[in-house]
């Protein structure tokens, strides 16, 4: 029996049996795309799931959902999450630290912390996950990447006012699997990266075990040629496994579990200890995540799932250094009292105590029931999530010198949805759920509705209107330390901070016309209104040190259009363009500068939302001439933001970028024994930020833009 035609795996493996199948990992691209398949704007039924948690085709869904499949990810040779990202319209990923580059997807023109990162549907980042976790998600473990907009569904949590970004993995459907080694040379630094993936399925259809392995390395890079890092020091192994069986025609038992260590470290000084470089932000994490789950037919008009998740990061970090301080022992002004961590209040001493070791355990727990009753398809459940931070001071000999933040959230939500068809052209979805915050007092409810209309055969209208919150807890940045003059400045949160409540609403159209599904265009405005937004005060300095202060602003709007174009010319040629444009401004104006408590006469505010550009887009054609080749020129656009430099007091205006990509693959080979040769170049023009910060003295937060200079990539894959 195969995958597709047993009724519990089908909802799971539906997906790969209408797509190509494709394996999501780079830098090849694969034989099986002969000719180019379409994407998911032209002829090809693609199934979605993450919207509704039930699977519909695309074009029936009725919650927007942008699909990236994995021949896609595969063409632009995508190693890991964060490259990935880049391809979604609308969905940018901003760099945050210039010592040890912690990124941030932005969606709907909001911040990282609005959005939920999925992994088949659950949760897959904790709180600390969240600092460095993108780059920490291969590209292999990655089928498809399904996009929901907005808050439409009341499937997920509170926090997913943005919206949601699911990793759907592979299913696969053969025995098999491929092994490659790639390299990426950026600024004459080579990235090295080994992967491969083995896959086993029964005789009988009903398991398969799928098992996948990378390890990457690469050297620290200087932009700028001062002495101190752009790009960090970097050493990964990733090893995971995801297995399934159906013991019988109704039930169907999934889990996987995914291990990441890596070691990374930026700023100068790489042949010393981290405490007597001038600059250094290092860290060692051990990331343990997975899961188990059950699904089971009822009937013919019910099922329903349970499952269990969990993640679990210990990490050992450095955010500190000597500071400005002479350490080359020829130089006239060197002092060697300043580099001895025995002689009170030395730079030296106060770096000997700049490590930390933080612990980060999440669990979740999630049950579904679904139920079908005529035009009505029902959804109840309930999701239970409980994490812990532990975050100790330590010592260059790993004693613990002071014991730090000490901290438990949980979460229990229960939903209702019902998705109602109101006859052959209206799809309506009505979700309710209510959510106790352990940092509440009360219980919070948030409705949710959309609506969908098949205007004409051609023409889909939709429209939504969601709610959300988050509540003042620990956050991914607060565990990311900023460094200012290799000084740590910390994060903290307002004795009286109060929850942040969201409201999204969201008006599109889908136009598909024709009968051969060679054109598409839809288009998106929305409004996210915020009360009570989370902000960051300007850096302050009491006897603790450097902090800033999370409080309350009296609210934000981001208002926002979104708009995507596909064009299949032909069989060998396609085109897909889009662009994005949000305005994201707080509604009174917020201080990001004050230096007059320190004798300082500069005031800076300001209402527009920090490195958030007001435009951006992108564009990529695809061109196959022959069954043995596929090439591609992508063309990427970050518009101009406000970006604050601490150090010169100033706050800028950066320049547009326009980021070029240009590869090709080759097939060798027929069947499933071939070999795929690929090669190209990212960021042709070197688009990228002039204006870096440099020396001991550098503020770290003063980053933005493409993440990556010009670098040319190359690499061979064998597929069994």
């Amino acid at each position: 029996m195969s995958v597709c035609s047993h009724p519990v795996l089908r909802k799971h493996a539906i997906a790969s049996c209408l797509l190509p199948v494709a394996v999501a990992v780079a830098p090849p691209a694969l034989a099986d795309q002969r000719p180019p398949a379409p994407t998911e704007l032209d002829r090809v039924e693609v199934t979605v799931s993450t919207a509704t948690r039930t699977e519909r085709l695309l074009s029936d869904a009725p919650i927007r959902t942008e699909v990236l499949r994995a021949e896609d990810i595969a063409l632009r040779a995508a190693t890991d999450f964060s490259r990935v990202a880049e391809l979604v319209n609308g969905l940018r990923v901003e760099s945050n630290c210039q010592n040890c580059n912690t990124t941030e997807v932005q969606l709907l023109g909001l911040g990282g912390a609005y959005n939920q990162l999925l992994f088949d549907g659950v949760p897959l980042l904790s709180t600390l996950g969240g600092v460095y976790g993108l780059e920490q998600i291969p590209a292999a473990l990655i089928n498809r990447i399904e996009v929901v907009k907005g808050g439409g569904s009341s499937l997920y949590g509170p926090g997913a006012v943005a919206g949601v970004v699911n990793l759907i993995p592979q299913q696969p459907t053969r025995p098999g699997g491929y092994l490659q080694a790639g390299v990426d040379v950026q600024d004459g630094e080579p990235m090295q990266t080994v992967d491969g993936r083995g896959d086993l399925v029964t005789a009988d259809g009903r398991g398969g075990l799928s098992v996948v392995g990378q390890w990457s390395k690469n050297d620290a890079i200087d932009f700028d040629g001062d002495g101190y890092s752009e790009i960090t020091e970097k050493e990964q192994v990733v090893a995971g496994l995801q297995g399934w069986y159906a013991p019988s025609e109704r039930d169907t038992l999934r889990a996987h579990y995914l291990f990441t260590h890596e070691e990374r470290r930026g700023g100068n000084r790489f042949d010393q200890p981290e405490w007597q470089a001038n600059i250094a932000e290092a860290l060692e994490t051990d990331y343990h995540r997975g899961g188990l789950y059950w699904d089971r037919i009822l009937g013919d008009a019910a099922d329903v799932s349970v499952g269990y998740a969990f993640a679990l990061i210990k990490r050992h970090s450095f955010y500190g250094g000597l500071g400005d301080v002479q350490t080359d022992p020829l130089a006239p002004d060197f002092d060697p009292d300043a580099l001895d961590p025995a002689v009170p209040d030395s730079p030296a001493a106060v770096s000997f105590l700049q490590y930390g070791y933080t612990e980060n355990p999440l669990h979740y727990l999630d049950g579904q029931f679904n139920l079908r009753r005529g035009d009505h398809a029902l959804a109840f459940g309930a999701q239970y999530r409980r994490e812990s931070v532990r975050d100790d001071q330590r010592d260059a000999t790993g004693a613990t010198v002071r014991r730090g933040e000490r901290a438990t959230f949980s979460n229990l939500g229960v939903f209702v949805q019902d998705e109602w068809t109101l006859g052959d052209a209206v799809d309506l979805v009505l979700g309710l759920r209510a959510d106790r915050h352990s940092a509440l007092d009360d219980a919070i409810v948030s409705p949710r509705v959309a609506l969908a209309w098949q205007a004409t055969p051609a023409l889909k209208l939709r429209a939504g209107l969601s709610t959300g919150f988050r509540a003042p807890e620990i956050f991914s940045e607060d565990l990311h330390v900023d460094t200012l003059g290799a000084a740590p400045v910390g994060i903290r949160n307002a004795d009286d901070l109060r929850e942040e409540r969201a409201t999204t609403a969201m008006l599109g159209f889908d136009w598909r016309p024709g009968d051969d599904g060679r054109w598409s265009w839809d288009a998106t405005v929305s409004l996210t209104e915020l009360r009570d937004t989370f902000v960051l005060s300007d850096i302050r300095e009491d006897a603790a040190g450097l902090y800033q202060m999370r409080d309350n602003a009296s609210g934000s709007q981001v208002a926002g259009f979104e708009s995507n174009l596909g064009w299949q010319a032909a069989e060998t040629l396609r085109l897909t363009a889009g662009v994005a444009w949000y305005r994201s401004r707080f509604d009174d104006a917020q201080v990001v500068f004050d230096d007059t408590d320190e004798g300082g006469e500069t005031t800076i505010d300001t209402r527009d939302y920090l490195k958030t550009p007001r435009w951006t887009g992108q564009a990529q054609l695809v061109w196959s001439p022959s069954h043995r080749v596929d090439t591609y020129a992508g063309l990427r656009h970050t518009g101009r933001m406000w970006a604050l430099n601490n150090n010169t007091a100033s706050l800028n205006r950066t320049r547009p970028f326009w980021v070029a990509d240009v590869g090709a693959t080759v097939h060798l080979g027929d069947g499933d024994r071939h070999w795929d040769l690929a090669f190209g170049v990212r960021n042709l023009f070197d688009q990228r930020q002039k204006d870096l910060e440099t020396g001991a003295g550098r503020d770290s937060d003063y980053v933005y833009g493409p993440r990556f200079a010009r670098s040319y990539y190359a690499g061979a894959r064998f597929n069994f």
